[in-house]
């Protein structure tokens, strides 16, 4: 028997769901916060391009917050862990009263990003980002940690990031007179946000991150892309 014309269209229609279903799964490694790169967004997929990270002269504080898993953010840190070919650390059961807890690690101190992020021992970087206005910075991260680093990382008095002396981003941890340096467990982070950068110029007419914007758009007075800057100058001289 010759197939029908709804039976070819409804063999097109799977077929044609197979690596949709695929693409809705797929997610990259997250970045590390603090990393400068690029953000890929579509409707069905989310990564980030790691290009480089800033050299932090002074440490900049953070927030922590711990925050139950739901059912989505669970997903989410499965799926990014069955595609490196791990097991998920913890187990979620949605209908128990308790649910695991993971970590949000959130810049606090923007001025002071803004501040070491201007100054000289990161003119390489803003050189860099003055030429690509699609640069942006990690802001946020969510990722699971161990209950014993986790509790300490959750229940510290003050959380910074810094430089240590190979140059790598890492987390300090204060309680009074005590600190502790600690690193992340980069396979255990499943989420993240970022921010872009606004430039104006300083007095001598030099370009210079103005703020940092999580919205998209810069306020007035600031450009998006460096490379405006100049344009404008141009313009006024004529």
């Amino acid at each position: 028997m010759k197939p029908t014309y709804a039976t070819m269209l409804l063999a097109f229609v799977l077929f044609s769901c197979a690596p949709l279903r695929n693409l809705q799964d797929a997610k990259l490694d997250a970045p590390i916060l603090g990393a400068i790169g690029k953000e890929n967004t579509s409707f069905l997929n989310k990564n980030f391009q790691q290009i480089g990270q800033p050299t932090l002269a002074h440490s900049v504080a953070l927030s922590v917050q711990e925050i139950p898993f739901t059912k989505s953010t669970f997903k989410e840190y499965s799926v990014l862990k069955t595609q490196k070919g791990d097991k998920p650390t913890i187990v979620y059961v949605d209908s128990l009263p308790v649910k695991p807890k993971y970590l949000r690690l959130e810049i606090k101190d923007k001025i002071g990003l803004l501040t070491v992020l201007n100054d000289d021992t990161n003119s390489e970087v803003r050189s860099y980002l003055e030429k690509d206005a699609d640069c942006r910075i990690v802001s946020s991260i969510s990722l699971y940690m161990p209950s014993k680093e986790g509790d300490e990382l959750a229940h510290a008095a003050e959380v910074f990031l810094g430089t240590n002396y190979n140059g790598s981003l890492q987390i300090e941890l204060i309680n009074g007179k005590e600190r502790q340096m600690m690193i992340l467990p980069e396979d255990e982070i499943f989420d993240y946000s970022v921010m872009g950068f606004c430039w104006g110029e300083d007095i001598y007419g030099n370009p210079r991150i103005e703020t940092l914007n999580d919205k998209g758009g810069c306020p007035s007075g600031t450009e998006k892309s460096a490379q405006k800057l100049s344009d404008s100058r141009s313009y006024l001289k004529l």
